[in-house]
């Protein structure tokens, strides 16, 4: 009998704080314990013009695809990664693993695959065998890379 009573307290406390949550007001006229009114008023939201809304430049599409590009490399040196881990090339922790790791974190960040291998310390060819090896798993994309 505690536990139903509880579950009655928690669910009509419960319903009450979802109610305030979500902005819906509940206005309930009580008389000698009947219900008199019980109506459900949802706040106004205001009519407003949307503003023109221009399409994005040349620049900033250009911008946008060279991130995703740099993301898809990231992804791709990231399981080469895992690969050179399986072929015993590249050990778990060790000092060449965290740079990749930072070439990884930099070429999602949007920086270039040449300015991540600079910044980190990994070789290009590094890179590059890794995202060779990255790009041969099921359900890579194929990008040009210079």
């Amino acid at each position: 009998m505690k536990y139903l009573t509880c579950l009655l307290l928690t669910s009509s406390i419960f319903s009450s704080f979802i109610e305030v949550a979500s902005g819906v007001q509940t206005s309930v006229l009580v008389n000698k314990g009947d219900i008199k009114k019980d109506a459900l008023t949802l706040p106004q939201v205001p009519y407003e013009k949307t503003r023109n809304v221009h399409p994005p430049s040349v620049q900033e599409t250009k911008r946008r695809l060279a991130q995703e590009i740099s993301i898809q490399i990231a992804n791709d040196i990231a399981y080469g990664l895992v690969v050179a881990h399986d072929k015993k090339q590249i050990g778990y922790g060790t000092k060449m693993y965290r740079k990749v790791q930072t070439a990884i974190n930099l070429l999602r960040r949007g920086a270039g695959l040449n300015g991540a291998s600079r910044r980190s310390g990994v070789p290009r060819s590094v890179l590059d065998q890794l995202m060779k090896w990255g790009q041969e798993r099921p359900g890579a994309s194929l990008y040009h890379v210079e």
